[in-house]
């Protein structure tokens, strides 16, 4: 399960190169994360040791590039994958 600024890094990196055509500076995901510099870089090496991104540390942020742009659904607690898979909606639907 990846960290909350892992998480977020992941999310902000997609949108950016999927909707906007860019790799995020590392003063963009300062910006739109929230988080300091030193957070941000152990959040990218986390998600290289998970193999979310291609980056090695020590190069530029915008070095890195997305290959899995989404938490692996095996890797989330039940809690938050309660009704993605479309099981235990019933709440929602049966009234």
């Amino acid at each position: 399960m990846l960290s909350d600024t892992a998480r977020k890094l992941l999310m902000i990196m997609r949108h950016c190169s999927v909707h906007h055509g860019y790799r995020p500076t590392l003063e963009v995901l300062e910006t739109k994360s929230g988080r300091t510099p030193e957070k941000i870089l152990a959040g990218l090496q986390e998600l290289a040791e998970d193999n979310y991104i291609l980056w090695e540390f020590g190069k530029l942020p915008e070095s890195a590039v997305v290959v899995e742009g989404w938490e692996r659904k095996e890797d989330r607690p039940a809690s938050v994958s309660w009704g993605m898979d479309g099981g235990h909606i019933d709440y929602w639907t049966d009234y």
